[in-house]
C-alpha cells in the first residue's frame, strides 16, 4: 500500500513520523524547499508545543458539536504521550509547555533527520501538488497511484505563495469537500494605526483586553511593540476581537480594591510613584499620571476626581483603530475545510474513502501557546491509528 501525506508541517510531519511502523510505502510531498518552514518560527522561535489547560472550549469551529465528539478520542488527553512518542522535549512556563531546547529551528532539523531516517518513507521536497484525481481503487498524483492520501496542506498562512481561499483550497474542494464561508486571520498581533504605545516597546506584562461590545476578554501575557500589542493575550483575543477594544494594564486587584489600597496610602508623603510600581511597569507610571492629568508627588494631593482618571486610564485604556487582521501576520486560520464531511473517529473523509485531514487545513482552530500544534500531533495519530489498521 501507498500512501501520500500533502504538505510537511507539523501535522504532515508527524503523520509521516507516527507511520513508522506502517507497512507500506509513504511519501510525503512538500512545496517549499524544507518542512516545517513555518514551524520554524513558532512561539518567538521556542515552539509552544502543548497546554495544561485543553479541552475543545479553546478551540473554534463552525460545527461546535463535531469538536466536541472529536476530543473524546483518548489522544487528546494522552497528548503527553505522543510527545514523549515523537521525542519532543519539553519544559513548563506556568501552564504552557514549550521546546526544552527553545529552539525550534533546531527542533525541526530534528524531525527532518527522523524523517530521512525512516526505512518506509520518501520526503520530497519543491514538489507542488496541483491536483489529485479520485481513481476507484484509489488516488493518482503527479502521474503517481496511491491508496491513501492525507491532506495536511494548513490554512491561509503560507510561508512562499499566497492566495484567495479557493486557490489554497483548491485540492480538497476538486475532491467535493467545502470550505467554511468565513475564512480569516487568526493569532494576530494587535496593529494599531496610531501608535500611542510606541515608546514603550518591549514592555511586558499580564493585562486584560476586553471587546466592550461582546464584553468577551483575555487576561494573559502582552508585549508592547512598535505597531501595537502582541503576546499571548493579544493573539488569542484577536480570534474574536471586535472595533471597540479596551486594555486593563492592571490584574492583581480590582478597581474597587485599588481605589481601597489607594485611599488607605493616603497620608503622610506616601509617593504616588511607588504605590503605581507595584502594579505597572515602572516606564509606565508616568505616561498614566499624564493621562490622567496628576501632577502631585504625593498620594494625598491627589483630588477625588483625578484619581477617577487614573483607574480609567489603568483599567479602561481605550484601544485605538488597528489594522485588520492580515495574513502573513497570523498565526493560524479560522475556518477550513468544513467537518461535516469528515468522520471524527478517524478523520477520513465521508465523500472519497482512503482520503484523510491532519491539522490546520480542517476548521478546527485553537488558541495561542500550543494547541495547534498539539492538535497537528493528536490529528496526525489519529489518522495514522486508521491507517495501520487497513
Amino acid at each position: 500500500m501507498k500512501i501520500a501525506i500533502i504538505g510537511a508541517g507539523p501535522a504532515g510531519i508527524y503523520t509521516a513520523l507516527l507511520l513508522e511502523d506502517f507497512e507500506g510505502e509513504v511519501h510525503l510531498y512538500e512545496q517549499n524547499k524544507d518542512i516545517g518552514e513555518k514551524l520554524k518560527t513558532t512561539g518567538g522561535g521556542r515552539m509552544n508545543v502543548t497546554n495544561k489547560v485543553f479541552s475543545e472550549t479553546e478551540f473554534n469551529s463552525e460545527d461546535e458539536k463535531w469538536v466536541q465528539t472529536l476530543f473524546k478520542n483518548p489522544h487528546f488527553e494522552n497528548r503527553y504521550h505522543l510527545l514523549e512518542k515523537l521525542g519532543i522535549e519539553y519544559q513548563w512556563e506556568k501552564n504552557r509547555a514549550i521546546l526544552q531546547s527553545q529552539d525550534a529551528v533546531a527542533e525541526v532539523d530534528r524531525l527532518k533527520s527522523k524523517v530521512l531516517e525512516q526505512d518506509n518513507l520518501t520526503l520530497h521536497l519543491n514538489t507542488k501538488i496541483e491536483s489529485i484525481e479520485s481513481q476507484d481503487a484509489g488516488f493518482t498524483i503527479n502521474g503517481e497511484s496511491y491508496d491513501r492520501v492525507v491532506l495536511t496542506t494548513g490554512g491561509m498562512y503560507r510561508m512562499k505563495d499566497m492566495g484567495d481561499s479557493d486557490y489554497i483550497y483548491r485540492l480538497p474542494q476538486s475532491l467535493e469537500h467545502s470550505i467554511t464561508d468565513q475564512i480569516s486571520p487568526s493569532l494576530c498581533p494587535l496593529i494599531f494605526l496610531d501608535k500611542p504605545l510606541r515608546a514603550f516597546a518591549g514592555i511586558s506584562f499580564v493585562g486584560r483586553l476586553t471587546d466592550t461590545t461582546n464584553k468577551k476578554s483575555v487576561i494573559d501575557d502582552l508585549l508592547i511593540t512598535h505597531f501595537g500589542i502582541s503576546g499571548p493575550a493579544a493573539l488569542d483575543f484577536s480570534s474574536f476581537a471586535g472595533e471597540k477594544i479596551e486594555l486593563s494594564f492592571v490584574t492583581s486587584v480590582t478597581e474597587k480594591e485599588f481605589i481601597h489600597q489607594f485611599n488607605e496610602s493616603r497620608n503622610g508623603k506616601n509617593s504616588i510613584r511607588q504605590f503605581l510600581k507595584e502594579f505597572i511597569p515602572k516606564r509606565l507610571v508616568d505616561y498614566h499620571l499624564d493621562r490622567a492629568e496628576i501632577d502631585q508627588d504625593f498620594m494625598a494631593d491627589v483630588p477625588k476626581a483625578k484619581l477617577q482618571n487614573l483607574v480609567k486610564s489603568l483599567y479602561h485604556y481605550p484601544i485605538p483603530p488597528r489594522q485588520k487582521n492580515v495574513y502573513p501576520g497570523s498565526w493560524t486560520t479560522n475556518g477550513g475545510v468544513k467537518v461535516e464531511d469528515i468522520e471524527t473517529k478517524n478523520l477520513e473523509s465521508k465523500k472519497h474513502p482512503g482520503l484523510y485531514f491532519a491539522g490546520e487545513v480542517i476548521d478546527c482552530s485553537g488558541l495561542c501557546g500550543g494547541y495547534n500544534i498539539s492538535f497537528a500531533m493528536i490529528s496526525a495519530q489519529i489518522v495514522a491509528d486508521d491507517l495501520c489498521l487497513r
